[in-house]
């Protein structure tokens, strides 16, 4: 399975639910199509790789082309877009006709009865981008209101579980959170290998 597509990359509240997410969307396609999610985690760069599509670089900035291809906005360094948080607070859903993927079809409107079930905000309601295959965790849901002290959050609570961390529950990685992700992964960051290692270990949150 590739990093993209890794489901233990997810933010615990999704990687929960995405079996029912997926039915529900599911259970609106014909009988030969399925649905998966095809984009999951992404690095900032794997991020900006997707933001220069449909961009050219002028005078020291990305501009639009004319094209009409770009696919994102967000260029995951002066800011991060929720596929880039660890856990990550979004995924993408691809729609099959038995083996083939559809990359666009009016199939993926139904990728919002996933999203409705949860209270999650669906691309397809967005306005300046449109993306109907994408899902995320609204920030409301998050630990106060916060992707960043969330983020964090759930680190801590793994490390919880490890019996490294005992100190406040309060989103804050400072350096007594990361001397006991140390002690818990051998990881000195909060890397995609320090993450599959708890989860490997301690099971979903």
């Amino acid at each position: 399975m590739s990093q993209n597509r890794d489901i233990t990359l997810l933010h615990p509240f999704l990687y929960s639910r995405l079996q029912p997410i997926l039915k529900e969307i599911q259970d609106r396609l014909p009988a030969s199509h399925s649905c998966k999610p095809v984009s999951i985690h992404r690095t900032p760069q794997e991020q900006f790789e997707l933001f220069k599509k449909g961009r050219k670089f002028v005078n020291g900035s990305w501009v639009k082309d004319g094209s009409g291809s770009t696919v994102t906005n967000i260029d995951g360094f002066t800011k991060l877009s929720n596929h880039n948080y660890l856990p990550c607070h979004a995924f993408d859903t691809g729609i099959f006709n038995g083996t083939t993927y559809l990359g666009n079809s009016p199939l993926y409107k139904n990728v919002k009865f996933g999203a409705k079930k949860f209270n999650l905000e669906w691309g397809g309601n967005w306005v300046s981008i449109i993306d109907q295959p994408h899902i995320e965790i609204p920030k409301e849901m998050l630990f106060k209101g916060n992707r960043t002290l969330d983020t964090a959050l759930q680190w801590q609570l793994y490390l919880v579980k490890a019996g490294t961390y005992t100190g406040v529950l309060d989103g804050m990685f400072g350096q007594k959170s990361a001397d006991a992700l140390f002690t818990a992964t051998g990881e000195q960051t909060r890397n995609v290998t320090a993450w599959k290692k708890l989860v490997a270990k301690f099971g979903p949150l």
